[in-house]
């Protein structure tokens, strides 16, 4: 019996990075050292090993991204990209032979959100190097790569559209002067923060209706205008001539940490003839989120020159909240796991009543034993994403600005203040900054 059992200890090693090195990681994050919790992700490769080599270079992107190292963290994202791409096309050649594997035996292949998230950090990078084609190069890979998924699965998933994408866009195309693209991509964002709102509680941005008013206008839409005019009564916005005098500040929020992956046991004894039982075990795999405290972050422009006026302020509001979308992703895909995991343990249900014909009652009983000890699900994911990404806008006079960031719990106490080195807007400039906060508990 020790033996079966120490096998079975055998068979749950190596299934990818420990508890332990995400522990230090956020360690790290919380004291603002992304580039030690990039080197300690780099010291533990060995601990990755060959089937988790997507996570480690997605879990090393997010750091080198965080880490302002945009352009290594983009050769990261490539790489896990390319690396999803490959396995993809080694599954399809595989066919039905993988069926009975465990996933955690598996290359790691990354959840369809994670695959999508790949696009949307990289976007983020392009767009802190100011090469805004790329960044909507990335974004448009976005709605591609979601219109495969669904195209795949009988049943369409809820994660359809990426707002927070789409909305990335329509700045995006809005600051180049292409306002046809930039009201398509507005358009897009309105409706899927519509799905948002249902599906995760995720209401649309308050500054979304002032864009699409803007930019309806300027392109003398007047009935799409007018409509929206009539959905978003009292709304006051910036008309596009007034917004080429101005300067922009988008504040970009990485609040939280991603859910984590747990068991969920389902437990069927099974009689046989002779009065024993066997116990049927089937591990699934669920989303549960972690601790945060933060709810929303202040962001303060304080103009620098005397009798400049006073600070401008605004709040974050959510954009993406990658914990809902990775649960409910988990959620629509989870019949198809159901299949593959009761098919799994009845072939072990099936080889441990062999194993009793040919060896006797106690080779069964150490086969069931075996067989629920090893049942287990893939409870890999990409941990380094935060649990939310919030924005904020803000429209300001062109001249010199220091930035503050106050950070507030549930209850509107005070975290976390951020202060940044002091910086000059031109008149039609859009400057993006950014910030992590973990907000554990």
């Amino acid at each position: 019996m020790p033996l079966i059992l120490l096998l079975a200890l055998l068979v749950l090693s190596g299934c990818g990075p420990s508890g332990q090195l995400y522990v230090r990681v956020d360690a790290f994050q919380s004291r603002q050292q992304f580039a030690e919790a990039d080197a300690a992700i780099v010291k533990q490769k060995a601990e990755y090993g060959a089937r988790n080599a997507v996570l480690y270079h997605l879990d090393r992107a997010m750091m080198l991204h965080l880490a302002g190292q945009y352009a290594e963290s983009s050769q990261a994202l490539a790489e896990a990209e390319n690396r999803i791409e490959e396995l993809y096309t080694k599954s399809v050649a595989a066919g039905a032979g993988s069926m009975l594997a465990n996933d955690y035996t598996l290359p790691y292949e990354g959840e369809d959100f994670e695959k999508v998230m790949i696009n949307v950090i990289a976007a983020l990078n392009y767009v802190y190097l100011g090469q805004w084609d790329e960044a909507l190069v990335e974004a448009r890979k976005v709605d591609h790569k979601l219109n495969l998924f669904n195209d795949k699965y009988e049943k369409k998933n809820v994660y359809k559209q990426d707002a927070l994408a789409q909305y990335l866009s329509g700045i995006l195309y809005e600051a180049k002067g292409e306002l046809n693209d930039a009201f398509i991509s507005y358009r897009k964002a309105h409706q899927a923060y519509g799905d948002y709102r249902k599906n995760y509680g995720t209401p649309m941005p308050p500054m979304l209706p002032a864009d699409l008013l803007r930019v309806s206008e300027a392109l003398r839409f007047t009935e799409e205008h007018q409509d929206y005019l009539k959905q978003f009564p009292g709304t006051r916005w910036t008309t596009a001539k007034e917004l080429k005098g101005q300067s922009e500040v988008v504040f970009v929020s990485y609040t939280g940490r991603s859910p984590i992956k747990e068991d969920f046991f389902i437990d069927a004894p099974i009689p046989d003839k002779k009065g024993g039982t066997y116990i049927l075990r089937v591990a699934l795999p669920k989303f549960v989120p972690q601790p945060d405290r933060v709810r929303t972050a202040e962001v303060h422009l304080i103009p620098v020159a005397a009798g400049s006026g006073g600070a401008i302020s605004q709040r974050t509001v959510p954009a993406e909240d990658i914990t809902a979308i990775a649960r409910k992703n988990l959620e629509d895909r989870i019949a198809r796991i159901t299949v593959k995991a009761v098919a799994r343990a009845t072939s072990k249900y099936l080889a441990s009543r062999t194993a009793e014909k040919e060896l006797g009652p106690l080779a069964g009983l150490a086969s069931n034993i075996y067989a629920v000890a090893t049942e287990q699900s893939d409870k890999r994911s990409w941990r380094t994403l935060p649990g939310q990404i919030q924005l904020a806008r803000m429209v300001v006079p062109p001249g010199a600005y220091t930035v503050a960031v106050e950070y507030y719990d549930q209850t509107s106490g005070l975290i976390e203040r951020k202060t940044f080195p002091a910086m000059t807007l031109k008149a039609g400039e859009k400057r993006f900054l950014g910030y992590r906060v973990l907000g554990a508990q």
